[in-house]
């Protein structure tokens, strides 16, 4: 009994926390943050779900209405890098983040 309420505990705590696992850990007294992770980190639905949320409104999120400079006219069927390079440092920094991630990933 005594470890089943350890053990909720210190899931809770990972959770409320924000998964501040060095925290927890000076909680609990776990001599090492694996230890604490390794037993106690479980993925909570509410979260897995709460996490699935967020990912999906910030990666598939599209702008209201798009940037005059970004958009191509329609009858240019090739960009030159200078072009496209200057429209790359003018965009909003929302896009630039966007375009980090997925040359990093």
């Amino acid at each position: 009994v005594f470890h089943g309420l350890r053990h909720s505990s210190a899931t809770y705590q990972l959770m409320i926390s924000g998964g501040d696992v060095k925290a927890v850990q000076g909680t609990t007294g776990h001599a090492t943050a694996d230890m604490l992770v390794n037993t106690y980190a479980h993925i909570q639905q509410s979260s897995r779900v709460e996490l699935g949320k967020k990912f999906e409104e910030g990666f598939y999120a599209k702008s209201e209405s798009p940037s005059p400079q970004a958009v191509p006219a329609a009858d240019e069927s090739t960009i030159s890098m200078t072009a496209l390079l200057e429209l790359l440092k003018n965009a909003d920094p929302e896009v630039k983040a966007q375009l980090r991630l997925a040359l990093l990933t």
